[in-house]
């Protein structure tokens, strides 16, 4: 990937960062009460395990994206960003063990070893080719975050709210720094490549596609983007055409989608559910 450095940004930047203490929100120690399993759903303490099993693991596969994108070369604005954005992402990765451990009793030793394992099946093949340059780098985290902002909305609603305060505290945080990241994300598109706007929907719907096809298999092969790939289920079939368009608003070229059509991002169900299935 070549190198894109811009002296002077298009228009005033605003990079902002939620800031916010692990250990005052969760101990690495911290216990469930009895009583709020005793109240949850049938099956939602089981959805929320297999969730955590999951997720723990592609908040630290950001580390892997940093590393990748800092060898082949990176502004020194988006640099920046990256630095905020990956503290955040770790911080993510050890207050969702802290949760997993909680939730399920995994030891640490153990997500120690299943990180490892998983570290070694990394493979940025199947998406590299959309890799291109830095815009298309951007456009792809700010289509993966705003896709998280409102995942991680309806796993508030659905599981994280459920079991204390400590873990509904993390749910909260982890919303609000992922929809900070789209937004920084498209603030720099605005400020260094505002040239670039008319690439904007072909570029998206090349993601949309391709995130289509891995998730056919399932697939997610640990490189932080398109994580939601093993997920496709989980969402309303029109999840990706609405956040595609939220991004498009933000960059100011569409209209943002109905409240009705966003309310459906975190809120719909399959018919008879309780909660979405995981």
């Amino acid at each position: 990937m070549a190198q894109t450095f811009l002296s002077t940004p298009a228009r005033p930047q605003t990079q902002r960062q939620n800031n916010w203490c692990l250990d005052q929100v969760i101990g690495p120690n911290h216990r469930i009460a009895p009583v709020y399993f005793q109240n949850a759903l049938p099956l939602l303490t089981e959805n929320f395990t297999r969730l955590l099993a999951r997720d723990v693991f592609s908040e630290a596969d950001a580390q892997f994206l940093y590393d990748w994108l800092l060898e082949r070369g990176v502004s020194p604005t988006f640099r920046a960003m990256l630095e905020r954005w990956l503290a955040d992402e770790l911080k993510h990765y050890q207050a969702l063990r802290r949760c997993y451990h909680a939730l399920a009793g995994v030891s640490y030793e153990e997500m120690d070893r299943e990180a490892v394992r998983r570290a070694k099946q990394r493979d940025i093949e199947p998406i590299e080719d959309l890799l291109v340059d830095e815009f298309s780098i951007l456009l792809l985290l700010a289509y993966d975050e705003i896709g998280s902002t409102y995942s991680y909305r309806r796993d508030l609603h659905e599981f994280y709210r459920h079991f204390g305060r400590a873990i509904a505290k993390v749910g909260q945080h982890l919303v609000r720094d992922e929809g900070q990241h789209f937004s920084n994300a498209a603030e720099l598109i605005l400020s260094l490549y505002p040239d670039r706007l008319k690439d904007v929907s072909a570029t998206l719907t090349k993601f949309d596609i391709r995130e289509k096809q891995l998730a056919c298999t399932g697939s997610y092969h640990g490189t932080f983007f398109l994580d939601h790939a093993q997920e496709q289920a989980r969402f309303p079939k029109d999840f990706n055409a609405i956040t595609m368009q939220v991004i498009e608003a933000r960059l100011g070229i569409a209209s943002l989608p109905s409240q009705d059509k966003l309310k459906r991002l975190w809120q719909w169900k399959p018919e008879g559910y309780a909660f979405v299935p995981v």
